[in-house]
């Protein structure tokens, strides 16, 4: 059997963190109204059942982000221990753990729904959520209300719990595979007509492919007469064929010659002309030639004067350098010479200073004990007030306990009399309704005596047993008549009697449960204990911060005298650190100042050596200006030899070339004339009008077998495709035997599918009457259990009220006392739940809410009777319960947050 072994809470609702374990047997969950004890339920509820009564974000606890519930459970299928977890808030999760693997089982609503249903022993498509809403963990409050209600609005409730839409739903979910086969019946007829309408092509195709084999004969035949024809022909072509390639290869190589000719005189003009540019420019380097040899003379000249020109540029430029640094070491020689005398100045004013500043540190130190005093001062100032403030509140909060735990009183009297008043009213009710049936039985005896009176076959008097006359008939009769207007007045007085009572009951329980719910929202008598111990002790704690504040009331004047004297000093401390930083500069200037005057020399000496070295390059610019002249002058000439001189070199190989076309162009022209002659030659036996008619036969031929050539392979395609087709049908001739015996075995298929819906629908009622009556009996076990009184008959009918047969009499459950409907509520529930589950687990939230003191003692050794439960959880605010069980779980609400109490 399943059983809930802990439960852990983390930012959930008013639980910032809770570890609560649980045992086998009644766990009683107690605390005050408001402690967070309903909270357990919920988080139950919702991580193993999926059960909220709100959206899942209000699990989290305010200034929290993410709540997080874990419920360890054991299985009833395997008894092994799993864990679930379900956070919700800025991100949710749902997963099945198990603790001994260490390893996720699954996750996703999904799949946790379902594996929770399987190890509850709960039907797949049971709604969990509504087996705990009405069975396992009735909220607080509704244990009752649904048997109150109509009998649809019963059975809206009820119907899912016992699955009674299951067999309706098991005959439709039928209709789709027999509806599937219904489908395959019509397929299979279509196939077998499809197969039947091919089949009826098939002496066609036979005929056909007779017909077609002749046709084959004849055209083969034809056909190798044009081969023979077309050979002839083609022979003759391929002859006249031959002579035509000869003509044209003879005409191709005459056409060449001439074509090499025109080329072989292009490049000999084209000779001419390039020896004729050689030579023109032979002449103009032989002009230019000394410009040329001066030009390059003094292009070295001026490499060499460049050189001089970089080195005198670095000399000047090194100078220049050497300038620079010579004015700033000057420069910084009279700034440190000015910096060592103010230097002098600061270390006199150091020494001059010491005195003062011991008399400045010595003030300071006494400011700051003064200033701790004042701010111990201002503390205690501050929470003197605060200590006034809450002691002032604290002294009206006593005041309102005083008066509100008076009004308890009142009201607990209140309680009480309306509770008497309204026991003494029922009793009389009761007693009316007993004088009711006493006036009906009585009316009943006598309509029966007026019955026998009017039938006049009736010899004697049932009154007196003498013979009877007519008189004697009427006057009976208008005495029994009166008779009835007396009973039918008193039983008219009765029922007014009744429901006046009914009325002030009605209105007596209603003060009764208003005086209880105001008692509920008033204080505890302990409360004003608690208020009056804290006044005492706020009192105490006001005397000592009093006494403090007289010690440390002089602080303020004492730090104003002495922060005078610290103004009056100008702060000496100050002056002095400043004199001093700047007088242990002093080591540090000299020295700067040594190394300023050494770089000075040093610089000195860089100069003089620069101007020794600079008069060597004396009479540099003259001579760059006339190379530079000598440049300019020749350039012209230097350009012409340059571009004029490779072609004037090439004068010789020009002349070459030119001689050696003209002995070739001599050669090709007699080749030229060699073959014009064999090209008439061979032309003149040529017939190109032969030729043409040849081809144009052969064209014919070939165009005529090409025809027949494709009428025979369409025909002995389409015999083909026709042989096969016909082979296709003779196998499917054989095919539809075996299609129509399927088609015959899926028709029984569906007439049987049919027959096992129509059995589901009958069936459907007949079970769940059968169903009913076995929780009705479980029912009327439990209550008698629960009632210790097995003489009265509980019995849940099949429109879900609950009556209760008491000598021999039915009662409905809205004329049952508070205590019987909740007995009976709560028999017809755990019965329900002991027969469509294997959850051996019920929740009780505040069941003796509303009761007197007797019925709730009553009622709890009932529930603790209850048997065949695993485990059992009461949630109740007083400790009607925490006697008779051994798991007690006390919560209690701690400055907001609520608590286990170990």
């Amino acid at each position: 059997p399943m059983q809930i072994l802990s439960l852990s809470l983390e930012d959930t609702k008013s639980y910032k963190h809770a570890q609560i374990n649980f045992t086998e047997g009644v766990n009683a969950i107690v605390g005050h109204n408001g402690a967070g004890k309903s909270t357990i339920l919920e988080a139950i509820g919702f991580a193993l059942f999926d059960m909220i009564g709100y959206t899942a974000n209000d699990f989290v606890r305010e200034e929290a982000k993410l709540a997080t519930i874990t419920v360890n459970f054991a299985s009833s299928v395997d008894e092994r221990v799993y864990q679930v977890t379900r956070r919700c808030g800025r991100r949710t999760e749902y997963l099945i753990f198990d603790p001994d693997l260490q390893q996720k089982i699954c996750e996703g609503k999904a799949d946790v729904l379902s594996f929770l249903r399987h190890h509850m022993g709960v039907s797949e498509g049971t709604d969990i959520g509504g087996l705990f809403r009405d069975a396992v963990g009735v909220p607080q409050g509704t244990f009752t209300a649904a048997f109150l209600q109509s009998a649809s609005q019963r059975k809206n409730i009820f119907d899912p719990l016992i699955q009674v839409e299951e067999y309706r739903s098991a005959a439709e979910r039928l209709v789709e595979p027999r509806r599937l086969l219904k489908d395959r019946q019509t397929q299979l007829d279509l196939q077998i007509s499809a197969v039947e309408a091919r089949l009826e092509r098939l002496p066609q195709l036979e005929e056909e492919c007779t017909t077609r084999s002749s046709e084959l004969a004849t055209g083969r035949q034809e056909l190798a007469r044009i081969e023979r024809e077309l050979g002839t022909v083609s022979k003759a072509r391929n002859e006249l064929d031959a002579l035509r390639q000869q003509v044209s290869s003879a005409e191709n190589r005459r056409n060449q010659a001439l074509q090499r000719l025109a080329t072989l005189k292009s490049q000999l003009e084209n000779s001419r002309k390039a020896l004729q540019q050689a030579e023109a420019a032979q002449k103009i380097v032989a002009d230019n030639q000394e410009a040329h040899d001066h030009y390059v003379q003094a292009q070295s000249q001026q490499q060499t004067l460049e050189e001089q020109t970089r080195a005198r540029q670095q000399l000047l430029a090194q100078q220049a350098k050497a300038d620079k640094a010579l004015a700033l070491a000057e420069s910084d020689i009279k700034t440190l010479s000015a910096q060592l005398q103010e230097i002098a100045s600061a270390e006199a004013i150091v020494a001059s200073l010491q005195a003062a500043v011991a008399e400045q540190i010595g003030l300071e130190k006494q400011l700051s004990e003064l200033q701790q005093q004042r701010a111990r001062l201002s503390d205690a100032q501050q929470t003197s007030l605060r200590h006034s403030q809450e002691l002032k509140r604290l002294q009206q909060r006593q005041e309102q306990l005083s008066e509100q735990l008076a009004r308890a009183e009142t009201l607990r009297s209140q309680q009480l009399a309306a509770e008497s008043q309204s026991s003494t009213h029922q009793q009389q009710i009761e007693e009316s309704r007993n004088r009711l049936a006493q006036f009906k039985a009585e009316a009943d005896a006598i309509k029966g005596q007026s019955d026998t009176i009017n039938n006049k076959a009736t010899a004697l008097c049932p009154v007196c047993e003498q013979p009877m006359s007519e008189l004697h008939r009427r006057q009976l009769l208008e005495r029994n008549e009166q008779r009835l207007a007396n009973l039918r007045a008193q039983y008219s007085n009765e029922q007014n009697s009744i429901k006046a009572g009914e009325a002030t009951v009605k209105q007596l329980r209603l003060a009764a449960q208003q005086a209880n719910d105001e008692l509920l929202r008033l204080p505890r008598a302990d409360e004003s204990l608690e208020v009056a111990q804290r006044i005492s002790q706020m009192s105490a704690e006001a005397e000592r911060l009093q006494k403090q504040i007289q010690q440390l009331e002089s602080a303020p004047k004492q730090i104003t005298e002495i922060e005078g004297s610290l103004a009056r000093l100008e702060n000496p401390r100050q002056r002095s650190q400043i004199a001093a930083a700047q007088a242990n500069q002093r080591k540090a200037v000299e020295e700067k100042w040594q190394k300023a005057e050494s770089t000075k020399r040093q610089v000195d000496s860089q100069l003089a050596s620069f101007l020794q070295q600079l008069t060597s390059f004396a009479g540099l610019d003259e001579a760059v200006e006339r190379v530079t002249k000598t440049l300019r002058s020749c350039s012209e000439g230097y350009q012409q030899v340059l571009s004029h001189r490779r072609l004037a070199q090439s004068i010789d190989e020009h002349t070459a070339t030119v001689g050696t076309l003209q002995t070739l162009l001599d050669g090709l022209q007699q080749e030229v004339n060699q073959f014009d002659a064999e090209y008439n030659a061979i032309a003149a036996q040529f017939d190109p009008l032969q030729l043409k008619q040849l081809q144009e036969s052969e064209q014919q031929l070939r165009s005529q077998t090409a025809s027949l050539q494709t009428r025979l392979t369409m025909l002995n395609d389409a015999q083909s495709r026709a042989e096969q087709e016909i082979a296709a049908l003779r196998q499917q001739q054989e095919q539809v035997a075996a299609l129509q015996q399927k088609r015959q075995q899926i028709a029984e298929q569906e007439q049987v599918l049919e027959m096992m819906r129509s059995s589901l629908r009958q069936a459907g009622p007949h079970i769940t009457r059968a169903l009913i009556e076995q929780i009705s009996n479980g029912a009327a076990q439990i209550f008698g259990d629960l009632m210790q009184d097995f003489s009265r008959h509980l019995q849940w009918n099949e429109d879900y009220s609950i009556t209760l047969e008491v000598d021999g009499r039915q009662r409905q459950f809205a004329q049952l006392s508070g205590g019987e409907q909740m007995s009976a509520a709560l028999a017809v529930r755990l019965a329900l739940l002991r027969e469509m589950s294997n959850i051996d687990v019920a929740f009780f939230d505040e069941p003796t809410t509303n009761l007197d003191d007797a019925r709730r003692e009553s009622l709890a050794r009932q529930i603790l009777d209850v048997r065949g439960f695993r485990q059992l959880f009461v949630i109740s605010h007083d400790d009607t319960f925490e006697q008779a069980t051994q798991n007690v779980i006390r919560i209690k609400r701690v400055d907001g947050l609520s608590e286990i109490q170990n």
